[in-house]
């Protein structure tokens, strides 16, 4: 499900964060970093959003194995596909502590989107 929201609020500059480089834009799933899944695990949940710099919202699936916590097949591809990833974007996830991570998308050249 794909919502858009009028309100464009970005999260706290003390919002916990990390980054991905896009290797392969067409990638099943996004793994996490292992050391940024203790800021979720709290919340026990098993789906979180991605509001997306439109402000559009993704409802994602999160999958966990032995090899961490991902972002699952479903919301993650059909994210990448409708923002136009591209092998060398960057993309910073901050995380609102509310089961939400607020996602900026930068180009190769290093501008954001």
């Amino acid at each position: 499900m794909v919502r858009k929201s009028s309100n464009t609020s970005i999260p706290r500059d003390d919002s916990p964060c990390f980054y991905k480089v896009i290797f392969d834009p067409h990638v099943e799933e996004l793994r996490i970093p292992p050391e940024f899944v203790k800021h979720i695990t709290n919340e026990a949940t098993e789906t979180t959003i991605l509001k997306g710099p439109s402000g559009k919202y993704w409802n994602m699936k999160l999958r966990e194995d032995e090899e961490g916590l991902f972002l699952s097949a479903g919301g993650w591809k059909k994210f990448a596909r409708e923002q136009q990833l591209e092998e060398g974007d960057f993309l910073l996830f901050q995380y609102d502590g509310n089961i939400t991570f607020h996602v900026r998308i930068f180009n190769k050249n290093g501008l954001e989107r």
